[in-house]
């Protein structure tokens, strides 16, 4: 299969007070899980079953919206676990990355702005 639904590398109380345990196990376990379930029966039915993620992202890109949409969906949601931690958040970023972002992107605010902007346009959850 192309898609498995990874363990959360924490506890769903883990992101308490900005996600709620609830929140968690509902986005995890059945949001991003029927993107799982929805993405592997349209890869299979495709013939790329046996791809990975990433790959099915690039041969469904432009020509099968479903299937490139369930795969990228699936793709960013593993990452959105993987940045997530306890105890994150807060509007000060490590060394170079924050040198970076102020003077290229006009500091932590505008960046946070223009980000949620552009975020906000596109299609995802």
């Amino acid at each position: 299969m192309a898609f498995e639904l990874p363990a959360l590398p924490y506890d769903y109380e883990a992101l308490q007070p900005y996600m709620s345990k609830e929140t968690l196990e509902y986005h995890h376990d059945k949001h991003h899980k029927a993107y799982v379930d929805n993405g592997n029966k349209l890869a299979a039915e495709a013939g790329l079953g046996d791809l990975s993620v990433e790959e099915v992202v690039k041969q469904s890109f432009g020509k099968k919206a479903g299937l490139f949409n369930n795969a990228a969906q699936h793709y960013n949601h593993v990452n959105f676990w993987k940045w997530m931690k306890k105890g994150g958040g807060g509007n000060k970023l490590p060394g170079a990355l924050q040198k970076a972002v102020d003077s290229d992107l006009g500091g932590y605010d505008k960046f946070k702005a223009d980000f949620i902007a552009a975020g906000t346009t596109q299609f995802g959850s």
